[in-house]
């Protein structure tokens, strides 16, 4: 049997016990989403990320350390988590477009060109990534989703992942992209891959059950969870958390880009007012941890301060929007300056 039809035999069969993150209205409900180039986790760093429900390990997990392989490395920081609390949920980062190449996949995706995204010219695409990350100069290969056989092979490193029994559920980034710059599919070829696109995502949670299955800034049908990557002290982004949380996602709201993570009030009283059940905050500028990187295994104090559920939707009078909260913390926003207040209980 060859090697890629045991992953499409595994892509079918395989399940994983259903279950959500742990989700609290006590306190400010918070996330992690992180890597630590330089190595393992140290012991320090792991008792804070054993306090977040939820925490995503990224690519770049030990990426000085070795080229190879990023499930492995994952794999270890849910295993150092778990050891201090089993009930953390964590999640395993890949990309839904880009064929990184510090994965196993990557030397298995090499054995099969015809799997890889092809151009109208028949020359296989190739895009660049987040060039915090190392990567190939020429840009890396694109899974070819209007295949099936490209589908079941991407899907297939989530599954297997969380067969482990330390995955939880995965993280797919890119979610929802069709079109590339500098890149001309056929229209036959552009159609069948933004379908397909959309349907591996889907197949992936079908077979993941209630677990989590992340789509990257992409609302779909049919999958449970998204990441507002840019979320800001804005109202657009309070709208955008309103909206997720109306269609029922698990929502992680990344803060940070735009705002300060050493003064989180603006962006934290905005997520408060948009968030539900199942929202997440967190605030990062990146997504690597080291001696001067700190803000996703930084502990805010807010987020022991007291919330309680909230008593209903938030309320917006002028420009302000205002929530109460069952503790008596009251959040509010102010759409013309874009600040934010919280009143915490005492």
């Amino acid at each position: 049997m060859s090697s890629l039809s045991f992953l499409a035999i595994v892509l079918v069969v395989s399940a994983v016990a259903a279950k959500m993150p742990i989700f609290s209205w006590d306190t400010v409900p918070v996330y992690s989403h992180l890597c630590n180039k330089t190595g393992p986790f140290n012991d320090a760093a792991i008792q804070v990320l054993a306090r977040f429900p939820l925490v995503t390990i990224e690519k770049g997990q030990e990426a000085n350390v070795s080229d190879c392989c990023a499930e492995d490395k994952i794999l270890a920081a849910a295993k150092q988590i778990k050891a201090v609390n089993s009930s953390v949920q964590v999640i395993f980062y890949y990309n839904s477009v880009l064929d990184w190449n510090q994965y196993r996949l990557h030397a298995e995706f090499l054995k099969h060109p015809e799997l890889w995204l092809r151009n109208a010219s028949g020359d296989p695409v190739r895009i660049p990534g987040d060039h915090s990350f190392k990567q190939p100069k020429d840009g890396m290969l694109v899974f070819d989703f209007s295949k099936q056989a490209g589908r079941d092979f991407w899907a297939s490193d989530c599954i297997n992942a969380t067969k482990t029994g330390y995955i939880d559920g995965c993280f797919a980034d890119r979610s929802g992209e069709e079109s590339f710059r500098g890149t001309t599919l056929s229209p036959e070829t552009a159609k069948a891959y933004a379908k397909g696109h959309d349907q591996v995502l889907q197949d992936l949670q079908k077979s993941l059950g209630d677990n989590v299955l992340v789509a990257n800034n992409y609302l779909l049908p049919g999958v449970s969870s998204t990441m507002i990557e840019g979320f800001q002290s804005k109202e657009a982004s309070i709208l955008q958390l309103q909206k997720a949380v109306s269609e029922k996602k698990l929502v992680e709201a990344h803060a940070g880009y735009h705002d300060s993570c050493k003064n989180i009030t603006n962006s934290l009283a905005a997520f408060l007012i948009g968030a539900g059940e199942y929202s997440y905050y967190g605030c990062s500028s990146g997504w690597y941890v080291d001696e001067t990187h700190m803000d996703w295994i930084t502990w805010h104090p807010e987020y022991d301060k007291p919330l309680g559920k909230p008593t209903g939707p938030a309320t917006k009078e002028g420009d302000v929007y205002t929530r109460h909260f069952a503790s008596g913390t009251v959040a509010m926003f102010d759409t013309k300056t874009n600040t934010g207040t919280i009143n915490w209980a005492k």
